[in-house]
């Protein structure tokens, strides 16, 4: 096993990386579309330093961004860009509060959610290099007025990420993940794994995962055609759906019942902490983990021979049930302030994402130090790991669930993330999460 002890730097990692980017802000200026696409030799002409932050709001891979940060600096070493860690905040509380502030940072990464709160201060990309190589279907969440706002991250997958090692020396058989077709072939092999040494599932209690990326799994799998789902969301904010007797609704929490059943951490659910969740698939302690790909590039730099996978979140006994062949395809996106970063900053924001998406080595950075999967055309660079060839296969299978959180009202993501560490406490009941998801619906619907 391979930096073993590197997820224990993570925490001094995080301590050193600054607040706020320290350059010096011009609130309320705004700069033209124009002036954002100005090319590189502009850049580099004036000679002028230039400061920049970025807020990242996935925190496992802060350290992924800081080297691509550094490795962008070296051929652009009047640019400085510093990352904003969430800091224990939502990214709705911490750009509140950035923006409030008058520090809101140049550069900052949101899901749906935000982008439709704070879309109001995002620059225009639409005739930025890097913004004309999005495909066409990833960029209807983020125009607006046909003008594009944001682009989008990288293709995730939300599934459950399984160990192949474990699962072979558990069952003593070759594992393929093919052969999980319904809940119950996944209900035997939980049980089977059980009876070895090895944990056969646990639960990160991240509200994040249980209100935003497992709920997706349930919005996602309530039909396979968009405008149904869209009207099971206008239901929901109506306070219109029926949560109890959701045939969708009972087989997500059916599954989580089941992942309950098995959990490593069954008698503490709430005291595991993210980091050690990590290590322990890592280190081949645990079969199966509900996540998503966002955490391989840690896996692997704890053990960089982990044989770990992504599968489906089983959603139903019979083999046909819409789910049980489907990851929830992803992203979040990357957005540039409009309203307090000065035109040069925004020059280099602009410049950055170029370098980042359209250069070799940029892309380089992309697909193998972030361990992204482009959503862009004419990429050269293509990913390499397992994990990433398999959200590839499910894309092009069609075998795909939509992220409903992105429909989701915002700061609602945090309420659902709540009452389902409850019910992984043993605090409520099923009923009690129907009855708290369809108030929380209406709620924040109406704020």
């Amino acid at each position: 096993m391979k930096k073993i002890f590197s997820l224990l730097l993570v925490s001094a990692v995080m301590a050193s990386i600054t607040a706020c980017s320290g350059a010096e802000k011009d609130p309320a200026t705004n700069s033209s579309t124009t002036a954002a696409v100005k090319t590189e030799e502009t850049t580099k002409a004036n000679g002028e330093k230039v400061e920049i932050s970025f807020l990242v709001t996935k925190p496992e891979i802060v350290p992924q961004f800081e080297e691509t940060f550094k490795r962008y600096r070296e051929t652009h070493p009047d640019v400085t860009i510093s990352a904003i860690p969430l800091s224990g905040q939502t990214i709705y509380e911490k750009l509140t509060s950035l923006y409030a502030s008058g520090n809101a940072p140049t550069i900052t990464m949101v899901g749906g959610p935000e982008f439709k709160s704070f879309k109001d201060n995002f620059l225009d990309l639409t005739n930025t290099d890097f913004a004309k190589k999005v495909y066409g279907w990833a960029l209807d969440k983020t125009t607006v007025d046909s003008k594009v706002l944001a682009v989008p991250t990288s293709a995730e997958g939300i599934g459950i990420m399984y160990n192949k090692t474990v699962i072979e020396k558990a069952t003593g058989r070759d594992f393929d993940p093919a052969s999980i077709k319904s809940r119950q072939d996944f209900a035997k092999l939980l049980e089977e794994i059980s009876k070895t040494e090895y944990a056969p599932v646990q639960i990160t209690n991240k509200d994040w995962l249980l209100g935003s990326h497992l709920t997706s799994v349930l919005y996602g799998a309530t039909s396979k055609n968009f405008d149904e789902r869209q009207a099971v969301i206008e239901e929901l904010k109506k306070g219109e759906y029926d949560f109890t007797s959701s045939e969708t609704f009972n087989n997500w929490m059916d599954t989580f019942d089941l992942l309950m059943k098995y959990n490593k951490y069954q008698k503490a659910p709430l005291a595991n902490a993210y980091e050690d969740d990590q290590l322990t698939m890592a280190s081949d302690q645990v079969a199966f983990w509900p996540i998503g790909n966002y955490i391989y590039p840690n896996i692997m730099d704890i053990n960089e021979d982990a044989q770990v996978g992504l599968m489906p979140y089983p959603m139903g006994d019979d083999e046909a049930t819409f789910g049980n062949k489907e990851i929830v395809l992803s992203y979040s996106m990357f957005a540039i302030d409009s309203k307090q970063s000065t035109p040069a900053q925004q020059e280099a924001a602009v410049d950055f994402f170029n370098w980042l998406i359209t250069s070799e080595e940029g892309q380089d950075s992309y697909i193998n130090t972030l361990v992204f999967i482009p959503i862009f055309e004419g990429f050269k660079v293509q990913p390499t790991n397992p994990v990433a060839k398999q959200i590839v296969a499910y894309m092009e299978e069609g075998n795909t669930l939509e992220r409903m959180s992105d429909y989701f009202p915002a700061g609602v993501m945090n309420q659902f993330g709540a009452t389902m560490q409850q019910y992984l406490d043993g605090k409520i009941t099923r009923a009690d999460v129907a009855e708290q998801f369809k108030k929380q619906w209406v709620d924040f619907s109406n704020k």
